[in-house]
């Protein structure tokens, strides 16, 4: 009697598919059956509010080994992080469990398994493209996205500006007296725990929207995953919106943005006065300077300017009276010189002259269509990354001036890797 597999079968299939579609056959074809196991897979990788805290787990040598028949081990795989993710182990304790668990399987279920508790399966698919297939089996993380700027969408004689910051979007969820960062789409930053995370602590209950900040955003972008010799010295968390833990729960929002903002800076002002009773630093945690100006195109300009002149990358235009956006809405917009979108490598093209046989550009998919980004490469990028295929797929930030008629950018240039976009 030969005996399958449900889990690894699911994950090569979907692995090795070519397309979009394709992919989605898969995922209909085994979440329509009722594949349990390759729900359990998805489900426990995707869902951004499931954390393991486990990490290295130590290899398995072979003559320790001793798989159970791939059903029970994938269920002892998953009571155990079940067990983790609700902290009923921790510690030693927990590595031991899941030690355990890599024991009773595989060695290629083991390969998985470590991919599911890094969140992180590489298998071409997103959280959008399973719920479609499956309608809301997926939490979403869904926070708020400008729209560009258009004077046209502007509601009210007045608006809220602020500068337009150039770091790491980041949605703190501070409950119970714990705090877990998040990207925006809902990726765990650990790093940032010991400063930032201890501070947020000090505030209530509630999410908090900002960005993690730097000196050097380049180097940010190094040290927001690096496991070890991180230097997060000068790192800070600025803050320019909250909202209350129930609507963010519910997915729709009643409180205003003025309200928002008010219920902000005390928090912080409590977070602060917190610390300075037991002696304590407050470092980490700053709010983004907001200005009420009239709806006037020529004010907002001048202030978006200034603002440029002083380093920032443009400014942020709101709506005073829109409650919190879940998504891209017209309640926020970015006015901007330049834009920046963040798009996947599909290729690499060498150099000429110069740069030959060092990488020339990236060829890279902006919705749909094929662009060259080979402005912003220095030489030692140029070297090192040229005939890397392991960076196929990898997410890259760039800057470009405005979308040409044909669907393309004009003056595309790189910008960084976004190592916190998958």
């Amino acid at each position: 009697m030969i005996v399958t597999d449900k889990g690894l079968d699911f994950l090569e299939a979907i692995k090795s598919a070519k397309g979009t579609n394709a992919k989605k056959e898969i995922l209909k074809n085994n979440l329509g059956i009722g594949n349990e196991i390759a729900g359990s897979i998805l489900y426990n990788t995707f869902n951004p509010y499931i954390t393991f805290n486990v990490v290295k787990v130590p290899k398995v040598r072979n003559q320790d080994r001793k798989p159970l028949p791939p059903d029970e081990a994938w269920e002892l795989f998953f009571s155990s992080t079940d067990q983790c993710a609700k902290r009923e182990v921790t510690g030693n304790a927990a590595i031991n469990l899941i030690h355990y668990a890599f024991m009773n399987s595989s060695e290629q279920q083991e390969k998985w398994m470590r991919k599911i508790l890094k969140k992180n399966l590489a298998i071409g698919i997103s959280v959008k493209s399973i719920n479609k297939v499956a309608p809301n089996f997926i939490p979403t993380f869904d926070v708020a996205l400008a729209q560009k700027f258009d004077m046209k969408r502007i509601q009210g004689d007045e608006v809220y500006v602020e500068p337009k910051l150039d770091g790491i979007r980041c949605l703190a969820i501070v409950e119970n007296g714990k705090a877990k960062l998040f990207t925006r789409a809902g990726k765990l930053i650990t790093n940032f725990d010991e400063t930032v995370g201890k501070e947020l602590i000090l505030m209530d209950d509630g999410c908090y929207d900002g960005e993690i900040m730097s000196n050097d955003f380049t180097d940010l972008m190094r040290q927001v995953y690096r496991k070890e010799n991180k230097d997060i010295a000068d790192v800070y968390l600025s803050l320019f919106d909250y909202i209350p833990l129930s609507e963010w729960r519910a997915g729709k929002s009643q409180t205003s943005c003025r309200e928002r903002y008010e219920i902000l800076e005390d928090q912080v002002s409590r977070g602060y006065r917190s610390a300075k009773r037991y002696s304590a630093l407050f470092d980490y945690i700053r709010v983004v300077d907001r200005y009420t100006l009239p709806s006037d195109h020529d004010k907002i300009k001048a202030k978006h300017d200034e603002f440029v002149s002083n380093g920032y990358e443009g400014a942020m235009v709101k709506n005073i009276d829109a409650p919190y956006s879940f998504g891209r809405d017209w309640s926020v917009m970015k006015y901007k010189a330049f834009f920046d979108a963040d798009v996947p490598i599909i290729g690499l093209k060498e150099g000429t002259g110069k740069h030959q046989g060092k990488l020339g550009s990236f060829l890279v998919d902006y919705k749909g269509v094929e662009v060259n980004v080979g402005s912003g490469l220095n030489d030692e990028l140029r070297e090192k990354l040229w005939g890397d295929a392991t960076i196929i797929g990898r997410i890259i930030e760039v800057r470009y001036q405005e979308e040409t008629p044909d669907g393309s950018l004009r003056f595309p240039t790189f910008v960084c890797f976004r190592n916190d976009k998958e």
